[in-house]
């Protein structure tokens, strides 16, 4: 990387605030000429240093990921495709200075810096392939802009629809590509063809994956002449291959193998080694299909080798796929039996990706992340609180020990005054104590107003308990129950404090499922239907569906209390 002249510390910080109004967190000009330097490290310390409010740190922050990702990658060094190569240490640093940006703009209170962040954050994580992150923050966003009334770019719809593909939201993926492509249409700006190019084929894929064909054809159709235009030749075998896919469903294999081994081969031409080995596993089903057992070998041995070059994950469990079907055609059951393991494994953990990045969860994961940052926020006030309570306290004992000191000094110097000193001394005294009596007031209001958690020592008012029940039913109270790992930690402290439940659970219904088991948990604390939703990131509505669930499950007559039921388990 050759060395260049990077712009001045005063300069970032001039570019850095003046870019406070507009929707970009930094100004992408500044990353190259900064990361060619060979100076980041030092220009980033000064500019730490001089960092005096949150919202140019956050700036800070997000423009020193930008330049760490710029020296890992390159991007204007690589091919299509592989300017998300990030090194696995630099992506975790890359994504703890991300943290660092959005705790910057959420302790700034600045809604339109967060969502800023939040948009590049989300497109960072979506290069980057951390999928979870990338629809959290994307999402936060550009609702957080709708709802400021602030116009979202095009390319933000389009990087939206781009990941609301891959975690097979296909719906959102189709209504925001193409909200993208009208924008694009409209602005006519440069470059704006080639979004134009990205959005349809982007609904393309989601109407296809929706079955929905006529308007797949018709946005591949779009994007295909879009690509002949700007005579893209590896755009136009994407295109194609992803055509083939629909004539692969519907059985017309000779249109779908050619249009396969085209993509293939541009990919191929263009480095694009990932989309070559799809395409060309895509060709191996075909061959099975048509009883060509030896090519559909050598296609599937290809893709494999080409994944050695750039592993994509989802390319790879196609291509496991595509082997287990090639190996038992041949009767080769060993190979089939191997591939199938890899597959099953590699499936079941992007299959988990694809569960925790849903729309639900990552809507959830962005209001927890909201809150936590208020907690933070409450924190630091609370801080500043008590900081300026011991001030007072300070200068009252400061006062305190003047007042003595001339009382004493006043004794000497005139024994008359010992009766008048006194009562000074009472009266200041009677001052002391009431400002104290005053601070322990305000004391326990700023502890009443920050505390966040409800207790649950009611429902043991009269029982007497440990001390390591009582924290753990305080732990208790502050569970969600979002994912399964929050599930697995909750019940291990259910079962310390209500021991042999669940057991006694089953053994009344043994097909008793896991969402009833929750549910039938936090009857037994004594919830209400409001604590039961917030634990478990429902509506009330759904609470009340699955506690009938439940009932019908334990086959509870109409007047049977199921609280006093679940309450004698």
């Amino acid at each position: 990387m050759a060395e260049t002249s990077a712009p001045t510390v005063n300069e970032i910080i001039k570019s850095l605030t003046g870019n406070s109004s507009k929707a970009v967190l930094y100004d992408y000009a500044l990353v190259e000429p900064i990361a060619k330097s060979k100076q980041s490290a030092a220009i980033f310390r000064e500019l730490e240093e001089k960092a005096d409010n949150h919202q140019l740190r956050a700036r800070i922050y997000g423009l020193k990921a930008g330049v760490l990702y710029y020296e890992d990658v390159d991007p204007s060094n690589n091919s299509l495709g592989e300017e998300d190569r990030v090194s696995s240490a630099a992506k975790s640093e890359i994504l703890e200075l991300w943290k660092k940006t959005m705790n910057e703009a959420y302790l700034s209170g600045d809604d339109r810096l967060i969502a800023v962040a939040s948009i590049f954050y989300g497109n960072s994580c979506s290069i980057m392939k951390e999928l979870e992150l990338a629809v959290t923050y994307t999402m936060n966003g550009l609702e957080l802009n709708e709802k400021l009334g602030i116009t979202n770019s095009p390319d933000n719809y389009m990087v939206v629809g781009e990941i609301f593909y891959k975690i097979r939201e296909y719906e959102e993926c189709a209504r925001n590509s193409v909200k993208a492509f009208h924008i694009f249409e409209t602005l006519k700006r440069p470059g704006d063809t080639v979004g134009m190019l990205f959005t349809s084929n982007t609904a393309a894929l989601g109407y296809h994956r929706q079955q929905q064909y006529d308007s797949a054809f018709f946005w591949y159709n779009t994007s295909l002449k879009i690509a002949t235009a700007l005579k893209l030749d590896i755009w136009k075998g994407i295109i194609g291959g992803n055509m083939g896919q629909m004539y692969f469903e519907q059985k017309k294999y000779d249109t779908a193998l050619a249009l396969f081994l085209a993509d293939h081969q541009f990919s191929k031409e263009g480095k694009l080694y990932d989309n070559a080995a799809n395409s060309l596993q895509w060709a191996a089903r075909i061959q099975v299909q048509l009883g060509n057992k030896s090519a559909a070998l050598k296609y599937v041995r290809e893709a494999l080798s080409l994944l050695e070059h750039t592993p994509e994950m989802f390319y790879l469990r196609n291509t496991y796929y595509a082997a287990v079907d090639v190996f038992k055609a041949m009767g080769n059951y060993d190979s089939a039996f191997y591939y199938n393991t890899k597959y099953n494994a590699l499936n079941d953990s992007l299959e988990r990706v694809i569960t925790l990045s849903g729309i639900a969860v990552s809507k959830a994961r962005a209001n927890d992340e909201k809150s936590r940052y208020s907690i933070q926020s409450l924190q630091k006030e609370k801080e500043k609180q008590l900081f300026q309570r011991n001030i007072l306290i300070a200068a009252i004992i400061l006062l305190g020990i003047v007042g003595f000191l001339v009382i004493t000094r006043q004794r000497l110097k005139a024994k008359l005054q010992v009766e008048r000193m006194e009562k000074e001394k009472q009266r200041m005294q009677q001052e002391i104590a009431s400002a104290r009596e005053q601070l322990n007031m305000f004391t326990e209001n700023i502890v009443e107003k920050t505390s966040l958690i409800e207790k649950l020592e009611e429902q043991v008012k009269g029982n007497s308990v440990s001390a390591e029940q009582q924290l753990l039913i305080t732990e208790l109270s502050q569970q969600t129950i979002l994912t399964e790992d929050d599930w697995l930690k909750f019940k291990s402290l259910f079962e310390k404090i209500y021991p042999s439940f669940f057991q006694k659970l089953k053994e009344n219904s043994a097909d008793i499922t896991v969402a009833e088991q929750r549910m039938a948990a936090l009857t037994r604390m004594q919830l209400t239907s409001k604590q039961m939703a917030a634990m478990l990131g429902i509506s009330v509505d759904s609470v009340h569906k699955t506690r009938q669930r439940l009932r019908q499950r334990l086959q509870l007559s109409s007047d049977t209390n199921l609280d006093e039921y679940i309450a004698g388990i």
